[in-house]
């Protein structure tokens, strides 16, 4: 997950991410809470519905997609090798997803002008 989250301030970084479909405004906000949220995963930190959801999405994302995320280059930032990383991306949604986390990124306050 580390290496997810750290994709999208390396080989990530020009991505045409969906920052606003995340509910921030801007770019410095979304890499500001990108890295907040990776340093509460690595100090296990308890996170809400929606930190929970973003940070399962942006991993699903640095996985997965070449369009949004590191995609066939996330071998670039992970030790792992692709079939290793799927492996991990499905334990991931499988302790991670939850409908109301997939529902809290959809609230409407989440989304109120700064």
């Amino acid at each position: 997950m580390d290496a997810a989250l750290a994709s999208w301030t390396g080989v990530s970084t020009n991505a045409p991410i969906p920052v606003r479909a995340l509910g921030f405004p801007n770019r410095d906000r979304f890499d500001d809470e990108t890295e907040r949220l990776r340093r509460a995963v690595r100090e296990g930190a308890t996170l809400t519905e929606v930190e929970t959801a973003r940070v399962l999405f942006l991993s699903e994302l640095a996985f997965g997609s070449d369009l949004f995320g590191a995609g066939v280059e996330f071998q670039l930032v992970s030790p792992m090798r692709d079939a290793e990383a799927v492996t991990i991306l499905r334990s991931l949604q499988r302790k991670l997803f939850t409908r109301a986390g997939a529902k809290a990124l959809f609230e409407p306050e989440l989304y109120a002008p700064e």
